[in-house]
C-alpha cells in the first residue's frame, strides 16, 4: 500500500505506483486525464470531421480532473483550517503535510486514495468496482457494499458514510476471511 505522499507523486508528478501494482514511470494521472486523444466522429463522406465536432478531450476524464482538482484545493483549505485558496497543483503538493500537522493523516489518505483509484479505473488501469446489490454491510446492514475481484487482492468495502466499522470510525472494510463472511450475507 502506498504513502499518501506516494499517492499524490502518482497524481501529479509520475505514475510509479507500488510493488504490487507498478506504473509505467510516465506523467502523472492527472495529466494524463488532461491529456487523452482527440475523439472525432468521421465525416459522413469520409473526409474531415466538421468544426466544432471534436470536443479537446474525453468528457468524462476532464469533468473527473476538474472534480479532483477542486477537492484538492478545498481539502488544503481545510487542513490548513484557512478560507486563501492555492492552485491546485500546490493544494495536492500540500495535503501530506496539512494533513499531518492537523492530525487527519487517515482521512486524507482515504481521500486522495479514492482519487487515485478514481483516475486509474477512468484510464482504464484497473478495472471499475460492482455494486453487490443483494450483500449487506456487516457493520451498517445497508446494501451499499462495493467490490473489486483484483486477482491478487479481491476485496469489498462500504460506501455508506453513516457506517461505522468499529475501532476505526471508518465504513467497512472486507478481505479475506472477512469477505467470505459479506458474501454469505445476503438479502432476501
Amino acid at each position: 500500500m502506498q504513502t499518501l505522499d506516494e499517492l499524490v507523486a502518482d497524481l501529479v508528478d509520475r505514475y510509479t505506483g507500488d510493488e504490487q501494482h507498478p506504473g509505467d514511470g510516465g506523467p502523472g494521472l492527472l495529466d494524463r486525464l488532461d491529456q487523452l486523444p482527440l475523439r472525432t466522429r468521421p465525416a459522413p463522406d469520409g473526409g474531415h470531421a466538421p468544426p466544432g465536432s471534436r470536443p479537446p478531450t474525453s468528457l468524462e476524464a476532464v469533468s473527473w480532473s476538474q472534480r479532483i482538482k477542486t477537492e484538492a484545493i478545498g481539502l488544503d483549505m481545510r487542513l490548513r483550517s484557512s478560507a486563501h485558496t492555492q492552485s491546485w497543483y500546490r493544494a495536492l503538493k500540500a495535503i501530506p503535510a496539512g494533513a499531518e500537522n492537523a492530525d487527519r493523516v487517515s482521512e486524507a489518505m482515504r481521500t486522495v486514495g479514492r482519487w487515485h483509484g478514481t483516475v486509474q479505473t477512468v484510464l482504464g488501469l484497473r478495472g471499475p468496482s460492482v455494486h453487490f446489490r443483494h450483500a449487506l454491510c456487516l457493520a451498517c446492514g445497508e446494501r451499499t457494499v462495493y467490490g473489486r475481484a483484483d486477482e491478487d487482492r479481491p476485496r469489498a468495502w462500504c460506501i455508506n458514510d453513516a457506517c461505522d466499522d468499529g475501532d476505526s470510525g471508518a465504513p467497512a472494510r472486507y478481505e479475506g476471511r472477512r469477505l467470505y463472511l459479506l458474501t454469505e450475507n445476503r438479502a432476501s
